[in-house]
């Protein structure tokens, strides 16, 4: 198994020009992380099952067809309790369970991120073991494109063209090996959220998914030879975003800027940076953008709005940012040219606070879809603001690839390596095993 250290980054240098793909015709394998901090795991195998104490050590039992055990912890270890409720064994500290080729494990209480469904199956072997709380925590260990089945299906809907499925499972496979070693402290690489990737399982996998993957095998983005760090988001409403806009305390990426997502001959009528006129009527009314596709995204994606009340408004910005006094009002002082709010300012009657980056800002709002977004205050009688109207486009961090403006793409007839050429400037695409 190729050594999960090439593969480790710091979690603070997310955006680094990215590290050397090597990976001597060989697979990578990643640990992900799918349940931690539990008191127990219910497990049952479609085939049956073989557990362990470590893979390839000699099987300890094994849970027969249709059966379905529970991992428990004991003074002794982890004890397994059988469907009957006998006590099958207690192993030391961890339990490997190998489903036969092919086959799968099923964990139950996994909430699925789209699907909702709560018993979820994994190829590859699962670990039962004990965490630094002293509990249970359930990892799945898995090649890098097995994993990706999972997640390109969870990330990306399986009915979209072919061509922005394949670019997905190339960026996948880049954030897949770019964000290994962020959980190493919890003893997994990756966890099985959007803070890593959404990774389904096998339950999630679908053939055309599959077909993207399989297609793409081994595919990287690089940039000077270095591994891409190929972040992506749902919609970008009609402009991605440069990485430092976002992101402030990074150095900028050269091949994560901000991009139209439309093309010269589309008769777009923005030229960015708009002006305050032009920016109003963008936010308000999406321009027929690659993502403005609703075959593929649903409109409240594209643009959205939203009226807060004033006391709703300060309560969360009190949450968020700290006591600033009554809320006065809130004002945009800095956007970058994609229409990107970099800066805000909280106006109270004991102090102003600022907050940088569109992260930060979107955090301070409680959330917001995105941070290209307007804001207007209305005040009563007495000068107070009274409720707080944002308006604004797309949703997600707006950096890197717009996952439904690749299917925009894809519809008119890109392939997928037009569509990476887009969102990633500069890079190159290499199959690397």
């Amino acid at each position: 198994m190729l050594s999960r250290l090439k593969w480790v980054l710091p979690s603070l240098l997310v955006f680094v020009a990215g590290q050397p793909v090597h990976c001597d015709g060989v697979v990578p394998r990643l640990r992900v992380g799918l349940l931690t901090h539990t008191e127990s795991v219910r497990f049952s195998g479609a085939n049956g099952l073989s557990v362990g104490c470590l893979p390839g050590e000699q099987v300890v039992c094994s849970v027969p067809v249709g059966e379905t055990w529970e991992a428990q912890i004991s003074q002794a270890g982890l004890k397994l309790i059988r469907a009957d409720g006998s006590e099958a064994a207690t192993v030391h500290s961890v339990i490997c369970l190998a489903p036969p080729e092919g086959g799968t494990v099923t964990i139950q209480g996994i909430y699925g991120h789209w699907d909702e469904r709560t018993d979820r199956d994994y190829r590859g072997v699962i670990e039962i073991r004990h965490d630094n709380a002293g509990r249970l925590s359930v990892i799945n260990v898995v090649d890098v494109e097995t994993y990706l089945r999972g997640v390109v299906s969870s990330e990306m809907p399986a009915t979209y063209p072919l061509a922005a499925l394949q670019a997905q499972a190339v960026a996948a496979r880049g954030q897949a090996l770019m964000k290994a070693g962020r959980h190493a402290k919890e003893g997994f690489d990756l966890c099985a959220t959007q803070h890593c990737q959404v990774y389904g399982g096998a339950t999630s996998e679908a053939l055309r998914s599959d077909e993207a993957v399989v297609s793409t095998r081994g595919q990287f983005l690089v940039y000077n030879g270095r591994l891409a760090d190929t972040l992506y988001a749902s919609t970008c409403g009609g402009h991605t975003a440069n990485s430092e806009d976002y992101w402030p305390q990074m150095a900028p990426v050269p091949y994560l800027r901000a991009q139209p997502d439309f093309e010269p001959d589309d008769n777009v009528e923005y030229t960015f940076p708009l002006s305050e006129t032009q920016l109003e009527l963008y936010l308000k009314y999406a321009p027929r953008v690659n993502c403005n596709q609703p075959r593929y995204a649903k409109s409240d994606k594209i643009r959205w709005w939203m009226v807060v009340p004033r006391e709703e408004m300060e309560q969360k910005l009190r949450e968020t940012v700290g006591d600033f006094g009554e809320l006065l009002n809130i004002r945009v002082t800095d956007r970058a040219d994609s229409g990107m709010v970099r800066k805000l300012v909280v106006i109270g009657t004991r102090k102003l606070v600022p907050v940088v980056g569109g992260e930060e800002v979107r955090k301070a709002l409680a959330g917001l879809q995105s941070a290209s977004f307007a804001i207007k205050s209305y005040q009563g009688p007495d000068e107070m603001p009274v409720v707080f109207v944002i308006w604004g486009a797309g949703w997600g961090h707006q950096v890197g690839m717009c996952q439904v403006g690749a299917a925009g793409l894809a519809h008119k007839g890109w392939d997928y390596e037009q569509i990476l050429s887009k969102y990633y400037r500069g890079c190159n695409l290499e199959r690397r095993y």
